[in-house]
């Protein structure tokens, strides 16, 4: 009967280690996805903001008013900056998701703690500089959070386990 408790506790214990691999895949397709998405849009910025300036301009062209030359490069210059900032963070956030998926292992509830605390309130900063991020891929947003949600679960379960397993193999 122990040999039978002993393989249900391996089973399970198999169980959590496979919900800790879908973590790493979990943080190494965010971290990647993220990565990649803002290299682009680091690239893209300087046009994006130009494409803006020239919208307002002809606004104002069109009211029969005049920008200040020197105002609107001054704006340009603090829109490029403030955007690549933005762009630049995000590429570093996606650094940690990759890293924290290819060590998830060592250190399996830190991680998948604060994995999931860097995303949600990623996504709330986001959120708060440009509100119609809250709801782009929002689907993808939930099954993250709920996928780390379970793994944090599982990492807690696992650690337990196995810091019990050193006295259950301990003869009485």
């Amino acid at each position: 009967m122990a040999n039978g408790i002993s393989n249900l506790g391996s089973l399970a214990q198999s169980a959590r280690q496979k919900q800790l691999k879908s973590a790493r895949y979990i943080l190494l397709f965010v971290g990647v996805l993220t990565i990649v998405v803002n290299v682009a849009v680091f690239a893209m910025i300087e046009g994006q903001v130009d494409d803006l300036i020239n919208k307002e301009l002809q606004g104002l062209h069109q009211r029969g008013l005049v920008e200040n030359q020197a105002e609107v490069a001054k704006i340009r210059a603090q829109s490029i900056r403030f955007s690549q900032l933005i762009a630049g963070v995000a590429v570093v956030l996606g650094v940690v998701f990759v890293v924290f998926g290819l060590v998830i292992n060592r250190f399996p509830v830190p991680i998948t703690i604060t994995s999931l605390v860097l995303y949600v309130g990623a996504a709330a900063v986001f959120g708060l500089i440009a509100p119609a991020t809250l709801l782009q891929g929002i689907i993808v947003k939930v099954i993250v959070v709920i996928a780390l949600a379970k793994s944090i679960q599982s990492a807690i379960a696992y650690e337990r386990e196995k810091a019990a397993a050193p006295t259950a193999a301990m003869p009485a």
